[in-house]
């Protein structure tokens, strides 16, 4: 089983190349850090930055976003969702 969205904020990483987190990756954070107060996202920036990481390497930020709403700060669901929208596996 791959980890879950708390690998975000482990990947993040300074010299990813990407321009930066997307307003998904504002939203998602929004989401997970302001309105869930999930304890793996201590910091809104570090959420951000993993979150750009994670979308450079594939995965469906705006999918993942609409999917994190309607779980409704659900744990459970909310890794659902991750699995669902998640960083597509080569």
């Amino acid at each position: 089983m791959r980890p879950i969205l708390p690998l975000l904020l482990l990947v993040a990483c300074e010299d990813a190349a990407n321009d930066g987190p997307s307003e998904q990756c504002d939203d998602l954070c929004a989401v997970l850090v302001t309105e869930c107060a999930y304890g793996a996202y201590p910091r809104f920036e570090s959420c951000l930055q993993g979150c750009a990481w994670y979308e450079d390497q594939g995965a469906d930020v705006a999918g993942e976003l609409g999917c994190v709403e309607a779980a409704a700060c659900d744990t459970f669901a909310v890794v659902e969702c991750e699995h669902a929208y998640g960083m597509v596996e080569e």
